[in-house]
């Protein structure tokens, strides 16, 4: 029984440790917009981890305003955030980490 905040906290005042507070998921301005932008200006690249985490994120995102809140400082929301990616993914694996099916795909080499 281990209090986040806590620990977050005491782990932080090491000068090379920075536990970042859980939030609503990626925010901000540029991080959103230059994953996008580089997303669409690099289709032949087909970044997967990239288009995974931008699926994780708007799952985590719904689940929030249908059910998580919107308290930032909750102690548990870091587990609670694991706990729904976790199970999101087990449902419903995000479609960039599908296999690779088709000859065009295989063609890319990707």
């Amino acid at each position: 029984n281990i209090n986040f905040p806590e620990l977050r906290d005491a782990l932080n005042t090491k000068w090379n440790v920075n536990i970042l507070e859980p939030r609503e998921g990626i925010g901000g301005h540029c991080l959103p917009k230059d994953t996008k932008m580089f997303l669409h200006s690099s289709k032949s690249i087909r970044s997967k981890i990239l288009t995974a985490s931008m699926e994780v994120d708007q799952h985590y995102r719904r689940y929030r305003q249908t059910r998580g809140g919107n308290n930032n400082n909750c102690g548990n929301s870091t587990q609670l955030r694991a706990e729904v990616i976790r199970d999101d993914f087990l449902s419903s694996p995000p479609s960039s980490l599908s296999p690779i099916n088709s000859a065009e795909d295989t063609e890319e080499g990707n």
